[in-house]
């Protein structure tokens, strides 16, 4: 198998970003390594918890050594129970002429007493930044060594691993999947349209392989004939850009090679804050508009009823009239119209419902594999019927939005309530023809 997926998130929010202290001093004692604010720590926990709803979830993690990237991914390894291995190859990227130094992030020895059980010390480096700082052109470089190298060792020590998530900074997160698009600097668009790649605090980009590194089944002796590709004949797209739609607050502190300042730096939020001052303030709505949730079923109708109807991940899907008895939808490139029909049977929607998908629970360790089950990992017909599931959480639960100020580090097992919708309704489609 390859590493075919990979996600690539900036960490949360920074504590030195509040508009008022306190400011903590770094527990580790370098500059600059400043501790996430607690609104990054709930940043964490929402990236977390959406990585959870996803069905292509990372296998293991790799984090900047610097302790805003390890506050940001410790949510993620405990609530989808995976490791995280350190690689200074994606850390922070610092001029040479920046003053008063340039920050050298602390190794395991130190950061694993502040993350214990997070951290594994089964991984070296890829790469280490040049300690004396880098140009734009270097930090570009380093990136796109960076790449070979780093895949082949992850799939040559981890051969079952197929999706990866890295945790890094604002510049270094451009940098990376610029250089794996295959573009030639990190100020390039990526379409006519002026489009780049976001990196607000939190957010996270995905990038997936065109072609897959494999060929078909063999059917004569039921084996799956792999044909490797290098890592150089891959190509790679960005399926997710900069998404914060899990975010409560949604984008904050986007930054990209157009700023001057250091990323996060305080000069950057000098400079973020006499924008907004010289800014002209929007004013905000008279009224607020009320949303209502509805949950129905849609069957799309199939033009053999001998093969299953299935959707492209990436088609758009508009609807328009769900007031009136024929709603109008588009899938991807088709136009149907619906038809209102009562459902029979029962169907429940559990939008909160999410689960770890684990090949083996011993999935990375490059000498063994335990095979272990994932307590919780599905969900038996005795409770399906029950309102009042409970589901139980640790720290890694999202925080009540009424209580903000709470230490993280302080936080117990949470019991939250997942609702269950019954749905009554269904939407047949049938195609509309072009006139």
């Amino acid at each position: 198998m390859v590493v075919n997926t990979i996600y690539i998130a900036r960490h949360g929010y920074r504590s030195n970003w509040l508009p008022e202290g306190p400011y903590p001093d770094p527990l580790t004692g370098i500059d600059s390594d400043v501790p996430l604010a607690e609104h990054g720590v709930q940043q964490a926990k929402e990236l977390a918890h959406y990585l959870l709803s996803l069905d292509n979830q990372p296998e293991a993690a790799f984090a900047s050594p610097f302790y805003r990237c390890l506050e940001t991914v410790q949510p993620i390894a405990k609530l989808l129970e995976i490791p995280v291995y350190l690689e200074r190859g994606i850390g922070e990227w610092y001029r040479p002429d920046r003053k008063p130094v340039i920050p050298v992030p602390a190794g395991y020895e130190i950061l694993s007493k502040f993350f214990p059980g997070v951290i594994s010390q089964e991984w070296d480096s890829t790469l280490t930044p040049n300690e004396k700082g880098e140009t734009e052109q270097e930090m570009y470089m380093r990136f796109k060594k960076f790449w070979p190298l780093f895949i082949e060792r992850v799939e040559k020590e981890y051969p079952n691993v197929e999706c990866i998530l890295l945790v890094t900074h604002a510049a270094s997160k451009i940098a990376l999947g610029m250089s794996l698009l295959g573009y030639d600097n990190p100020r390039m668009s990526l379409n006519e349209n002026g489009d780049k790649i976001r990196s607000g605090s939190c957010s996270l980009d995905k990038y997936e392989i065109l072609k897959k590194s494999y060929d078909t089944i063999d059917e004569t002796d039921d084996q799956t004939s792999f044909t490797y590709i290098p890592f150089s004949d891959r190509k790679w797209v960005l399926t997710m850009n900069g998404n914060t739609e899990f975010l409560s607050s949604g984008e904050e502190m986007n930054w990209n090679f157009d700023c001057v300042a250091e990323a996060g730096s305080d000069a950057d939020i000098k400079k973020r804050q006499m924008t907004k001052k010289t800014s002209s303030p929007i004013p905000e709505a008279d009224d607020q508009t009320e949303v209502e949730t509805v949950y129905i079923s849609v069957d799309i109708p199939s033009g053999n009823y001998k093969e299953r109807t299935e959707i492209a991940k990436s088609a758009i899907l508009q609807y328009s009239g769900l007031e009136t008895d024929a709603p109008l939808f588009r899938i991807g490139n088709r136009l149907y119209e619906g038809s209102w029909e009562r459902l029979v049977g029962t169907e429940l929607a559990f939008p909160n419902a999410a689960h770890v998908h684990k090949k083996t629970a011993g999935l990375l360790s490059p000498t063994e594999e335990n095979e272990t089950t994932n307590a919780g990992q599905s969900k038996g017909s005795s409770t399906a019927n029950d309102p009042n599931i409970q589901i139980q959480e640790e720290d890694v639960g999202l925080p009540d939005s009424t209580n903000t100020s709470r230490d993280h580090t302080g936080d117990k097992e949470e019991v939250q309530s997942e609702k269950i919708y019954r749905i009554k309704e269904r939407i047949v489609l049938s195609n509309v023809r072009p006139m």
